[in-house]
């Protein structure tokens, strides 16, 4: 088989049974979320059910089937992140927001990939108090909203935090709001380390990492002396709520490589380009399907796993009042509420015409419904 440009996940994972062979050699360090994942990414719009709707005057039928709404997904990850950053740009203010990128040494990755959930909720727990702490010794209370990544753009496992957070803040009586104009990276990147060994040293303390080096101790002092490899990347400002959900909604309910990065599927060998940090050139990289498939597999995050979450005046216990006084001080409306398009309204954009609408021009209505039993789910297909 060849394939050129745009190659989905699915036509890799189905040709030449990649995925059965892959569950054959490492079905034992295959995580549970990573079996339901797959799945519904491999039924998507096919499998895993349908809703027919037929004329009133029996001229016709449409079975629209049902998409796995998993983040796997390419599909469904980019319905998911237009309606999520659709749903932001109502939320936040209207103000300028900064992009930060928290990432940790690679020496930390192995431990961080053995202690998956408890590791990564630990970077969510650190980046989270290293901005409130600095904006609270500023007497200001920002908004943050936190984004986990676990891969760089060449799939290899990179644990890391893109940050979004408002250049600005309430004072902490709630009375004023006052602008932050620049973030000290050295005094964040500080904070961040000092955070991150002493969170990694209590959970090896508490049990809660079950597997690490017997050298721990002796390669967390190691991390701590090699201060050149604490990144803190302070990014791009952001003008308005708008183009801060539009950029931040690129790091969200997404899966790890977008299908126009694979350029090309021959002899189950996977081509994939990636544009290097550094250099800015774009770099091309062809692998075989099982080891493109082992290597993106572990980025599937666990059932109940938030990517995404909420801090400062956007927590969602204090959020509602808090931006309502937020919009009060800055004398602005809150916006109109607008409705998320539809399966059925996305295909009338996109063909220029109603689906649902019989050739006779009434409107087909629903008839049945196919749902694929759970237990089904994860029989190869």
């Amino acid at each position: 088989m060849e394939l050129c440009s745009g190659i989905p996940l699915r036509t890799i994972f189905l040709s030449n049974s990649n995925w059965i062979c892959f569950i054959a050699l490492y079905f034992w360090r295959i995580r549970p979320a990573v079996f339901i994942n797959v799945a519904k990414m491999l039924r998507c719009k096919t499998t895993l059910g349908f809703i027919k709707y037929i004329c009133p005057l029996g001229h016709s039928f449409r079975k629209v089937y049902l998409t796995c709404k998993s983040r796997f997904c390419s599909s469904c990850g980019k319905v998911a992140t237009d309606n999520w950053i659709q749903k932001l740009q109502e939320t936040l203010p209207d103000i300028p927001y900064q992009h930060i990128v928290f990432t940790v040494p690679a020496d930390l990755w192995n431990i961080i990939q053995a202690n998956r959930t408890p590791a990564l909720n630990l970077l969510f727990q650190c980046a989270k108090e290293t901005l409130l702490e600095y904006c609270k010794s500023r007497g200001l209370i920002p908004g943050v909203m936190n984004v986990c990544h676990t891969f760089g753009r060449d799939l290899k496992f990179n644990p890391h935090i893109h940050m979004l957070v408002s250049s600005g803040g309430l004072t902490l009586n709630h009375s004023q709001w006052k602008e932050i104009n620049y973030f000290h990276h050295e005094i964040i990147k500080k904070l961040w380390r000092a955070k991150v060994l002493a969170a990694v040293r209590e959970c090896i303390k508490s049990g809660a990492f079950k597997k690490y080096p017997a050298h721990i101790h002796d390669l967390l002092q190691k991390i701590y002396s090699s201060y050149k490899n604490w990144y803190v990347h302070i990014g791009k400002k952001l003008k308005s709520a708008k183009k801060a959900a539009k950029y931040i909604g690129r790091y969200t309910k997404r899966p790890p490589i977008a299908t126009t990065r694979i350029s090309r599927f021959i002899d189950n060998q996977v081509t994939f380009w990636f544009q290097d940090h550094h250099t800015k050139q774009r770099i091309t990289w062809t692998l075989p399907a099982l080891e493109f498939i082992a290597r993106l597999v572990p980025h599937i995050h666990d059932r109940h796993f938030r990517q995404i979450r909420y801090s400062g005046f956007l927590a969602t216990r204090v959020r509602t009042p808090l931006i309502a006084i937020i919009r009060s001080l800055l004398d602005q409306p809150a916006p109109n509420r607008i409705h998320s398009p539809t399966w059925r309204d996305r295909i009338t954009h996109f063909l220029g015409h109603d689906p649902l609408i019989c050739s006779c021009g009434l409107p087909m209505v629903r008839s049945t419904a196919y749902y694929l039993p759970k237990e089904q789910l994860l029989v190869p297909i």
